[in-house]
């Protein structure tokens, strides 16, 4: 059975296996979120501030990598995620999960890349997205293409300037993560106030 049951976001079912990782606080705590776009030769960042319902761009950019010796990637790529921490100090991560694709060695050199990410977030809460789910999430269509992604974030977060497709993709994990955050804080509100009403009833 297919995990979306179409394509658009009104049936995005955020509960399917797969689909995220790492539930999100309550939607009424401020934050601010780093997303990152793992990548072998290029990490697209992107830091998003929510501000109750608001949403704005605070940072975004790529970590540079190729043409490196595997090792000295992976090194660069600890170094510049951690550098982003330490810089604009997030309270939450949402990451892109690896697509697994037929060609092995590439989806081994984007697993080491985004484990290098990983390693220099230790301590800091971590989500997971698949890429379908952002582009549901960002776009409303789960098989958006990458000019599409970033006229959205435009449009959404109003980034002024160059905007490239690595750091498009990372805004693009970002919100998502925010309105999964909202979404979950309004089921969270919904619960406890049906709980009150059924305490009171009592």
């Amino acid at each position: 059975m297919a995990r979306y049951r179409s394509k658009s976001w009104r049936n995005y079912r955020p509960e399917a296996p797969g689909a995220v990782e790492s539930p999100p606080p309550p939607a009424s705590v401020n934050c601010r979120i780093l997303g990152i776009d793992p990548g072998s030769r290029r990490l697209g960042f992107g830091v998003i501030d929510v501000v109750g319902a608001d949403t704005r761009c605070v940072a975004h950019g790529r970590i540079e990598v190729d043409g490196l010796p595997m090792v000295t990637r992976l090194a660069r790529l600890h170094a510049g995620v951690r550098d982003l921490v330490e810089q604009h100090a997030p309270q939450e991560i949402a990451i892109e999960k690896v697509f697994v694709s037929r060609n092995v060695d590439s989806a081994l050199k984007l697993g080491q890349a985004r484990g290098a990410a990983l390693v220099a977030l230790d301590g800091l809460e971590i989500a997971e997205y698949a890429p379908r789910a952002i582009k549901l999430a960002t776009v409303g269509f789960g098989g958006a293409e990458k000019m599409q992604i970033a006229h959205m974030m435009r449009a959404v977060l109003k980034v002024e300037g160059r905007l490239t497709a690595d750091a498009a993709d990372a805004l693009a994990v970002a919100l998502c993560h925010a309105q999964h955050r909202r979404l979950a804080g309004l089921i969270s509100g919904r619960v406890a106030n049906a709980a009150r009403g059924t305490g009171a009833a009592g």
